[in-house]
């Protein structure tokens, strides 16, 4: 059942920056920020929350942020069914791709290996995200979608299991049930609202609270209480757990791509001997789980929310001053060039409307 909000007042917004033009206010971005981190020193484990703006309890439409775990719940079953696939075959099935040339190459090597061919893709025929100079009117095609390497993953587990290649978006299918499985059990809770993503495909309504908790457990060693603890029809996929952050880290161009935020947050990272792992989805939705380090011991989870909608800059903006609040940018410099440039005109400034320095 999709929320529903009878009064302006009950959204679960909150003003995250203005831009001023001359000290008037000219913008205000609304959104959602939450950033939580685990402190194993508390009673079990409890975290603590260090930024909180806006309802990070409601209810969001988890879009491309729920891929690395759509795609968890397939890998131990892709892995042995398709031994000839390669590692970065893997990361295209948990990314969001600009539809570049490396990244077709890779979708085409899949279509090959498990004879697979692109009729069999039921998300939408598109153009590139991101038009490339050498090929600016390609056609549209469905490996250009940015789900298309989801759905190759299910339609190859679709395919290894014996079902039918043509039902694979229906919700009742066993790659969802898995799904709805392995979070109900993470997240303590058995029902989630769901929808439709733009893709096609099934997607659940989570809250920021649960999105940057599960992404800060991604990059984590998994518990070995946690595995025994879990049921069994979930044990092959936690055991293939921290291979997930691993894909993302190791192959950021293809998870995002040129030009992309979670792309060149992991390559900086890499860069700066930080271990971080960051994925956008559609609509304003940016996550980012940070390992163990100096600052933060436990590691942290991120999750920002801008309700006006995507937009590259504003994702951009408010991740890295973020990150700068955290002293990530101190502990790891390299993420320092992905700062946004500075305003060209000189009337125009910008006020966030939190500073986790102070917590």
């Amino acid at each position: 059942m999709t929320p529903h909000f009878a009064d302006p007042a009950d959204l679960p917004w909150a003003p995250l920056y203005t831009v001023y033009r001359s000290d008037v206010p000219e913008i205000t971005i609304h959104g959602i920020a939450y950033v939580w981190a685990e402190d194993r020193s508390l009673y079990a484990n409890a975290g603590r929350t260090l930024l909180k703006i806006g309802k990070p309890n409601a209810p969001l439409w988890s879009r491309s942020l729920l891929k690395p775990f759509q795609f968890m719940v397939l890998y131990p079953t892709l892995k042995q069914a398709y031994p000839q696939l390669q590692k970065k075959h893997f990361a295209l099935m948990l990314a969001s791709q600009n539809g570049e040339a490396p990244q077709r190459e890779a979708l085409n090597e899949i279509l090959t290996l498990t004879q697979l061919s692109e009729a069999d893709l039921h998300c939408p025929a598109c153009h590139p995200m991101r038009v490339e100079k050498q090929s600016p009117d390609r056609p549209k095609s469905a490996l250009n979608h940015p789900c298309a390497g989801k759905h190759l993953a299910h339609l190859l587990y679709q395919k290894s299991l014996g079902l039918p290649l043509a039902s694979y978006l229906e919700p009742h299918q066993p790659a969802y049930e898995q799904l709805r499985q392995l979070l109900g059990f993470l997240l303590g809770r058995e029902d989630f609202a769901e929808s439709v993503d733009g893709c096609g495909m099934p997607n659940l309504a989570i809250s920021a609270v649960e999105l940057a908790q599960l992404y800060h457990a991604l990059i984590m060693p998994v518990s070995r209480d946690l595995i025994r603890q879990a049921p069994e029809a979930l044990t092959d996929c936690l055991m293939l757990w921290e291979d997930v952050a691993t894909l993302m880290r190791t192959h950021p161009i293809l998870v995002g791509g040129e030009g992309r935020l979670d792309t060149e947050l992991m390559q900086a990272a890499t860069e700066g001997g930080l271990t971080l792992i960051a994925k956008e989805g559609a609509d304003g939705l940016l996550a980012v789980s940070i390992g163990s380090n100096t600052r933060f011991q436990d590691g942290l989870g991120l999750l920002i929310k801008v309700a006006s909608g995507y937009d590259p800059q504003q994702l951009r903006q408010l991740g890295l001053v973020l990150l700068q609040q955290l002293d990530m940018l101190s502990l790891c410099p390299s993420l320092a060039c992905l700062k946004p440039a500075e305003q060209a005109h000189p009337v125009l400034r910008t006020r966030f409307h939190f500073d986790l320095q102070q917590k």
